[in-house]
């Protein structure tokens, strides 16, 4: 099993059950933030991986970012001067990591990153076709409108998934005149919870039944919503993506306001990660054949509604 142990700035895994092969893969994980529900269940399909092929000594430092895109950069830093031999990033920005990651470019240490979009020095970024989960989700949010009526969005721009997602949901509503956004908030990844509770607080005081739905980027903030309108007294259909089991019970709930999400496949992606680590650096391929020469290798999202739930 993983012990874990608290170090400075870091948490370190050992995998010490037995050795697998001569000198420990050691992996720099760069969490974009370590609060996200897809950071555990990505780690719990590396995890899967490592334990159904029987490897039990690989190291791995998790550096949490905390939502920050200049802590990305330094955490990136921070793994190549640690000297490891391969390095993740996930679900994070990468917008002030261009040098960083042309240090790790330099050193030759091969750099995977998941739902981050692909940037010079990345070897290869795992995702979503974000456009069409976000198509999906956001037309049964707006079926379930009818086609009109007043409309709270809730994004932020710090996440380059979620800048598609929301991207596509405007680009969508151009052609629905009679859906008119009322209210908008864009929230610092940081506190993503707490500031979406706070603005549809506010928003629910302000326009109270004139809201007819509310749109977030993924689930946990589609809770907080909730929450909020809950504390109002208004129940209003409300959309997120990721699936993840407590937004799909959410969904499946009797009068539940949550209606739609995208399912997506982090267990996979994690399980990916892992994979490629071995065949690059165990295995001795080339890191990006790894990935059949692909910058960014595309997964699709299922939609799940209501109507799934059977």
């Amino acid at each position: 099993m993983f012990g874990i142990s608290k170090l400075t700035g870091a948490v370190f895994v050992s995998l010490m059950a037995g050795t697998a092969f001569a000198q420990p893969l050691k992996i720099g994980w760069i969490q974009g933030n370590a609060a996200f529900q897809a950071e555990q269940r990505t780690q719990d399909g590396f995890k899967k991986y490592l334990a159904d092929n029987s490897i039990s000594d690989w190291e791995v430092t998790f550096l949490d970012s905390a939502g920050a895109a200049e802590k990305v950069a330094n955490n990136i830093d921070d793994a190549v001067n640690r000297g490891v031999d391969v390095i993740y990033i996930t679900y994070a920005d990468l917008r002030a990591s261009s040098n960083a990651l042309k240090s790790a470019e330099a050193a030759k240490i091969p750099v995977y990153t998941v739902d981050s979009g692909w940037i010079p020095g990345s070897t290869a970024d795992i995702t979503t076709n974000n456009w069409q989960m976000s198509a999906e989700v956001s037309l049964s949010l707006i079926s379930q409108m009818k086609g009109k009526g007043n409309l709270i969005i809730i994004t932020t721009d710090k996440i380059k998934p979620v800048r598609e997602r929301t991207d596509t949901l405007r680009a969508i509503l151009k052609e629905y005149p009679e859906v008119k956004i009322i209210g908008e908030y864009n929230f610092d990844v940081a506190n993503f919870y707490q500031e979406t509770l706070n603005a549809v607080q506010d928003f629910a005081t302000r326009y109270g039944s004139d809201i007819n739905a509310v749109w977030t980027p993924w689930d946990e903030p589609a809770q907080a919503a909730i929450t909020a309108l809950q504390g109002a007294g208004l129940n209003v259909p409300v959309s997120g993506m990721d699936g993840h089991p407590e937004a799909i019970k959410a969904v499946c709930a009797k009068d539940s306001m949550f209606v739609a999400t995208g399912r997506q496949q982090f267990e996979e992606w994690g399980a990916k990660l892992a994979e490629y680590a071995k065949r690059a650096k165990v295995d001795g391929e080339d890191p990006k054949s790894v990935t059949n020469g692909k910058d960014i290798v595309y997964y699709g999202a299922t939609l799940f509604t209501k109507d799934n739930c059977q």
